[in-house]
Parts: structure tokens; C-alpha cells; sequence
């Protein structure tokens, strides 16, 4: 299946226009400079609010209510509602976010928040299948595992510290393992990986659920393909470039998609495959720099050495729309249409925000007329993650807890009345 899959999303990424996307309206610089005002101003109320957490557990009901609804006026502000969202998922959202950190730190307490990031993209990931799937909106084993899974697996494979005859050694053991052998770990990094495949194996039975201990095969290869991609520029002609990020992404997805429902449908399996292999171009987008610099070959990476990225974005916007609106085929109840419709604009967000992380790749005349459909402008993106990471790195509450801890009695909200 995975092959079969692989080649057709590649076929559809040769298909896409490359002509500058129809964007919509443009946003004045009058309306940019209004909006950066607001972001400011929320960020600030933001950090402020959460170094004011109260010491004692019997105070915090006002504080977090207060801060939920700081949060959804500015998501109103934004342009996203109640309307746009399943309900569900929005509530669904803060209560997984804490159950979720809570597990890590019980699993591993080493694990720090900005290392969870990746994890946290996974989980709500899956909690959007869930609602295109029309299902319960709900944080299982299986969600934590496989969660907790890739980002301990990716950032192994992407150390540099790391010998590469190690992570060949690693990735035939955890094969095994994924496989249905039991196998002894030396370390606890072992451990952890193979105890994070039980948790797995606890909820879906490997006699019953094949097609899913499949999927995590397939994206464990892929995984173990893309360590080619860390080798050195050398030509896209001998290396499938297009190919291991399609194959990557995709089975990552769909490896997510068999974990929240068990079974897939063609269609199931055809979207969840399709909107993998897209986050993953988005991701090598939005790294192309840092991969250019470090010689990791992606096709936006390889690109940008001799041609600037106007075209080859171009087509990202064309296969974003392409695998939403495909999807129509197999998902037609209200939910999952506000879903889709939530998601679709979301991605064009994405690819405004790794456009302007990567602003130097691309022509003058690209940059002057993309930059007139970004929500700011892109000298103040640059500065606003820059603001956002600094108020991270730095911050201390009134009572000396850290942002980590902080964040988790903030996402806490089983006890609050409305948000």
C-alpha cells in the first residue's frame, strides 16, 4: 500500500501548477501594523498572566479562567471561532496538552517542554484525525506512545554527536522489536523506545490489528531512508530526494491514523498518507536554511544552491489545496467539512510563516508580492519568534516556578466552568 501511495503523491506533486497561488484579499500594511500591535499586546498579557500564577492549587481556578479567556479573545480577534473549530477538539485540546506533559514527566522527567514540541504537533495531529474520522476526541495509550515514539527516534537519527555505525545498530534492534521480538535493551534509551512499543501493544493486539504494526514498519523505514538525506549535497539524481520525504511523512501519518482508529478505510489511509507527505514538505520548507547550512538534502534545500524558491513553493501551495480538496471524497459530514476548512487555512499560514523564516531564499519581486497576503510583516515575524523564544528562555514566576511547571497547572482545566 505504501508504495502504491508513495507513487501517487509524488505524480501528484509533478502535477501542481507552478504559478503564483490565488491568495486572496491583501493585507494593507495599515491592517499588518494593527495586528502587530495586538500580537504584542497578547503576548505580553500572556507571559504576565502566567508569572502570576498563584501558589496554592485553591487559587488558581480565577487565574486559569482568566487566561483561557484571554486566550479565545484573541483566537476571536484572529479570525478563528467557535464556528470554524469542532467543539470538541477545542476543549479536548488543553486537557490532552496536560495529560499529555504530566505522562512525559512521569516517563521521563529529563524532558523538558520545548523538547515535547514535536510530540504535542503528533498528538493534535491524531486528535484531528479523530475528528475527520468522526471520532471521539480523545488522548489514549497509543496516542502518548507513538507520540513520545518518533521524536525520541528522530532526534537520535538527526544527532550529529552520534556515529552513524550506532544508528544503523539501533535501527536493526528496534526493527525487531517493532516487529514482535522481544528484545533485551542495553541502555535506557532502549528501554524506553521498547517499553513506548508495549504501551502500544497493550491496546491493540498484534494478532487482531496487522495492518497497523505494518504501518509502523513502513514509517520506521522510511525513517531509516531518510538518514540518506543527512549524507551531503551531492545530485538530486542520485539521491530520490522527493521520493524519502513523500515516503517519510506520509507513513508517518499514516502510521497516526491506524493508532487512533485501528482500521482504515481506502480513503482513510489515502488522506492520512497525503496529508503526511504534505506537513513533511512544509517542515523541509521551513528548514531549508538550516538544512542548506548543514548539508541535508531535501528538495527545497538542494533548490535553494542554485535557484530561488519562488516556483517550487508555488507548487506546495497547489498540492496543499489539491490533498484538502481530494479529500472531499472521503469525508462528508459537517464536522470533518469545518475541519478540512480549519486546516486548509492553517497551512496557508504555515508556509506564509516558513516563507519568512527563509525570506533570503527567494527572488525580491516573490518576497514584495507574497508579503502582501502575510497577516504582519516579515521583518516583525522574524523579531516575534525571537520575542517568543526569549520570553521562554527567560521566564520565572512570581513563586519561582518554571515555565514548564507553569504551563502545566495552566493547562490543568478539568475544573474550570467556561472558557
Amino acid at each position: 500500500m505504501i508504495k502504491k501511495l508513495k507513487i501517487k503523491y509524488i505524480r501528484r506533486w509533478w502535477d501542481t501548477d507552478k504559478y503564483f497561488p490565488v491568495l486572496g484579499k491583501e493585507i494593507s500594511i495599515q491592517e499588518k501594523i494593527v495586528r502587530e500591535k495586538s500580537m504584542n499586546k497578547f503576548l505580553n498579557d500572556l507571559f504576565s498572566h502566567l508569572k502570576q500564577c498563584p501558589e496554592k492549587e485553591d487559587q488558581r481556578a480565577d487565574w486559569k479562567n482568566t487566561l483561557w479567556s484571554m486566550i479565545k479573545t484573541f483566537g476571536h480577534h484572529s479570525g478563528f471561532t467557535e464556528e470554524e473549530i469542532n467543539g470538541d477538539f477545542a476543549k479536548s485540546l488543553p486537557i490532552i496538552t496536560h495529560a499529555f506533559i504530566g505522562n512525559v514527566k512521569a516517563f521521563n522527567n529529563d524532558i523538558k517542554l520545548d523538547k515535547m514540541v514535536q510530540a504535542l504537533r503528533n498528538i493534535w495531529i491524531m486528535n484531528i484525525l479523530q475528528v475527520l474520522f468522526n471520532l471521539k476526541v480523545e488522548y489514549t495509550p497509543s496516542v502518548f506512545a507513538y507520540s513520545m515514539l518518533y521524536p525520541y527516534t528522530d532526534n537520535y537519527l538527526d544527532s550529529t554527536e552520534i556515529s552513524f555505525q550506532d544508528k544503523e545498530y539501533i535501527n536493526r534492534k528496534f526493527r525487531l522489536r517493532l516487529a514482535g521480538e522481544e528484545i533485551e535493551s542495553r541502555n535506557a534509551y532502549e528501554k524506553d523506545l521498547f517499553d513506548l512499543v508495549g504501551i502500544i501493544e497493550g491496546q491493540y493486539p498484534r494478532a487482531i490489528f496487522k495492518e497497523l504494526y505494518e504501518s509502523l514498519l513502513c514509517i520506521h523505514d522510511a525513517q531509516c531512508k531518510s538518514l540518506a538525506q543527512h549524507n551531503g549535497m551531492i545530485s538530486p539524481y542520485e539521491r530520490d530526494v522527493l521520493g524519502i520525504s513523500t515516503e517519510k511523512g506520509g507513513a508517518s501519518v499514516l502510521a497516526d491514523a491506524y493508532l487512533v482508529n485501528g482500521n482504515l478505510s481506502g480513503s482513510q489511509a489515502d488522506f492520512a498518507f497525503a496529508f503526511g507527505a504534505l506537513l513533511q514538505f512544509c517542515d523541509d520548507l521551513q528548514d531549508a536554511k538550516e538544512d542548506l547550512n548543514n548539508g541535508d538534502m531535501t528538495m527545497f534545500s538542494v533548490t535553494s544552491e542554485k535557484w530561488p524558491l519562488d516556483n517550487i513553493t508555488n507548487a506546495l501551495f497547489d498540492f496543499s489545496n489539491k490533498v484538502m480538496d481530494d479529500s472531499d471524497v472521503g469525508f462528508i459530514d459537517e464536522e470533518s467539512n469545518k475541519m478540512k476548512i480549519f486546516l486548509k487555512k492553517n497551512l496557508v499560514l504555515l508556509i506564509f510563516e516558513a516563507i519568512s523564516q527563509n525570506h533570503n531564499l527567494y527572488s525580491k519581486e516573490y518576497i514584495k508580492k507574497i508579503e502582501k497576503q502575510l497577516p504582519f510583516r516579515m521583518k516583525y515575524t522574524k523579531k516575534l519568534y525571537k520575542k517568543i523564544r526569549t520570553n521562554y528562555s527567560n521566564f520565572e514566576s512570581i513563586h519561582g516556578y518554571s515555565i514548564d511547571d507553569v504551563i502545566l497547572m495552566a493547562t490543568d482545566v478539568i475544573e474550570i466552568n467556561s472558557i
